[in-house]
């Protein structure tokens, strides 16, 4: 459909830490993409601004503004916030009076407080892309946008929450636009899976009800997916225009259903495709494949699984709801290394209420998993609180003085933990024995590191003598070897 110059609209994706560099990565701006896709297949001439990559974003969001239908800003808690709240600023500084809407997992947990900021017209609660577009088609026919479903805004003082919008089946949607990003190449990164990876979502949602996740909040545990078909197709399209040759799946859970994953990998052989992948999934679900999916699985180019396994206390793991056990945690390694596939594990401590005990059953089955796979390959998280759910509410109950408003939250981290019981010698003593097991237990990441140069070699060396008499010995008091090999990374510029 051709493009109507009187029908643009601009989305910004506001970066999302405050230091300049955060990870090795830059990803495409996912959330945008997805909310732009219907917008351009009705004629909408949308640009599309990712703050993460754009050094002059500021300058650049408030001139695509000036004859715009409205600014549609995506953002998660943390970071994104304040830089949100810095965009609407600069817009509505510049005298622009462009409806400013809002959407993305923080305003839709909070909609009602989000939307009482004087930067924010509406609020777009859950799944977008239907009520975006909705909201665009009446400001361009010159109505009132207020009568949109699935949107939550003031009114004179009084909050307004209007009716809730059904999530729609995403196979609706088209296929999000990665060629309208400025420069798509620079989205391409160098990592396990391949030289040239790009980031994708075959589906939404999460059908499991962990307390520490916004995404039952969000989707309220509905969990749509792409077609096999559908995803194959895209594949293919990613595979001709960018040459990618690595897909990481961003979906919550990918392997929801067996059967969808065997179709997608068959499809692909198939087909010919030529690329590595990861994609996120729970624990449970792996120990209950059959053996020649995982064959099928690996054929087609999977590289790693990536699960989320967050605690090793059985207690801890069903006070969050997260419906599984620790045994479930140890097969998925098993079977995943029994058929030649990595797995990587994001485990988390600091959870509100949890006890030393419980904190050391955590490390020990961190540690059989090391055991199983030959390596440490897991990720230590401390617990940051998402608003919305029960575990946030033991939290506050604890001494977390939740903020109150948009500002507030602007300076709210989900990175580090700054909780009244996570203090800065708690985060030592666990990042101490992490040093230890992520040396005692080298994966093939550190083995590459330490053949880069001679000094490499030797600070590995002497790390892992630490860590595998540390692992050996379960002790992991008077951390002297711990101060010194910091400092003698500094001398090896190891990261």
């Amino acid at each position: 459909m051709t493009m109507n110059a009187g029908k643009k609209i601009v989305l910004l994706y506001p970066r999302n830490h405050f230091e300049k560099v955060y990870h090795p990565w830059t990803w495409a701006p996912l959330p945008i993409l997805a909310a732009s896709a219907p917008l351009f297949a009705e004629g909408f001439d949308v640009r599309l601004i990712d703050a993460n990559v754009e050094p002059a974003w500021q300058q650049r969001l408030v001139d695509e503004c000036r004859d715009s239908l409205m600014l549609g800003i995506s953002c998660m808690t943390g970071p994104q916030i304040h830089f949100a709240l810095e965009a609407a600023r600069a817009v509505r500084g510049a005298g622009l009076k462009l409806p400013i809407i809002w959407g993305g997992y923080h305003p839709s947990i909070l909609p009602e407080q989000t939307s009482q900021n004087q930067y924010v017209d509406a609020v777009v609660r859950g799944q977008g892309e239907v009520t975006l577009l909705e909201i665009a088609n009446l400001l361009d026919q010159g109505e009132d946008f207020t009568g949109a479903d699935g949107i939550t805004f003031s009114r004179g003082g009084e909050t307004v929450n209007n009716p809730g919008r059904p999530v729609a089946d995403i196979n609706s949607f088209p296929r999000l636009p990665y060629e309208k990003l400025d420069n798509p190449r620079q989205y391409l990164n160098n990592m396990h899976v391949g030289s040239r990876v790009i980031n994708y979502v075959s589906s939404q949602g999460c059908p499991a009800r962990c307390q520490f996740c916004a995404e039952p909040l969000v989707y309220g545990r509905a969990w749509k997916a792409y077609t096999p078909e559908r995803v194959l197709s895209d594949l293919e399209w990613l595979e001709s225009f960018l040459g990618v040759n690595g897909i990481m799946y961003f979906d919550s859970t990918y392997f929801v259903k067996e059967k969808r994953a065997r179709e997608i990998s068959r499809g692909m052989i198939e087909r010919g495709m030529k690329f590595g992948w990861a994609a996120n999934a729970r624990a449970p679900q792996l120990g209950k494949f059959a053996d020649d999916t995982f064959d099928l699985l690996k054929r087609s180019g999977l590289w790693a699984f990536l699960v989320g396994a967050e605690s090793g206390s059985q207690s801890q793991l069903t006070s969050m709801q997260k419906d599984i056990e620790p045994e479930d945690i140890l097969e998925a390694a098993r079977v995943a290394s029994k058929h030649g596939i990595k797995i990587s594990y994001s485990f988390i401590v600091g959870f509100p209420g949890e006890t030393a005990a419980e904190i050391e059953e955590t490390w020990d089955v961190m540690e059989q998993v090391s055991k199983i796979v030959g390596e440490y390959n897991s990720q230590l998280h401390f617990y940051a609180p998402t608003p919305g759910n029960a575990l946030y509410d033991k939290a506050v109950g604890l001494g977390l003085k939740g903020p109150e408003s948009l500002e507030e939250w602007a300076q709210f981290t989900t990175v580090t933990g700054r909780l009244p019981w996570m203090d800065k010698s708690f985060q030592n003593r666990m990042k101490q024995r992490e040093f230890y097991m992520v040396y005692g237990y080298p994966s093939e990441w550190v083995r590459r590191r330490a053949a880069r140069s001679s000094l490499r070699r030797v600070y590995v060396s002497v790390a892992s003598a630490a860590g595998k008499t540390r692992c050996r010995l379960h002790y992991w008091g008077l951390p002297v070897d711990w101060w010194l090999l910091r400092g003698m990374r500094e001398g090896t510029s190891e990261d």
